[in-house]
């Protein structure tokens, strides 16, 4: 399973680098730390899940959530409406960066391990639930 880093922090990409990269059946690529970057290895690259910063340069991290690949959303910003925005616009997950950073390896090993199959993802507050794994990987 592919694996999008998205962030414009070299620290945060340095860490998930870190916790990712011994995962069995995980490979990273990227990664891209602003909008054009991100759309251009989105198009190119066509990952499985990406791992997606909300305030990047060039635009908003939401415009990357057009596409058709699994997302998990690693924000700072993890306000209600920031959420909801997201999820309308197609995340998978939406994390708090400061609450659910330690949670994005066994989320990843997860989806390696069960992207065939369907599962509803819910955010980190349990609030809401998403679309399934298997209608968007089956969809590029």
């Amino acid at each position: 399973m592919t694996v999008l880093l998205i962030d414009d922090s070299a620290l945060v990409i340095e860490r998930l680098q870190e916790m990712l990269l011994p995962l069995p059946g995980v490979e990273l690529i990227g990664p891209a730390a602003n909008i054009p970057e991100a759309l251009r290895s989105v198009r190119v690259s066509s990952p499985d899940v990406v791992v997606l910063d909300l305030n990047l340069p060039g635009g908003s991290g939401v415009t990357v959530l057009k596409t058709s690949t699994i997302v998990i959303v690693l924000t700072n910003y993890a306000f209600p409406q920031y959420e909801k925005k997201c999820f309308e616009a197609g995340a998978d997950l939406f994390l708090d960066k400061s609450k659910d950073f330690a949670r994005v390896p066994r989320l990843i090993q997860k989806l390696s391990t069960q992207l065939d199959r369907p599962r509803r993802y819910h955010s980190a507050q349990g609030s809401q639930s998403h679309v399934h794994a298997e209608s968007k990987a089956g969809s590029r």
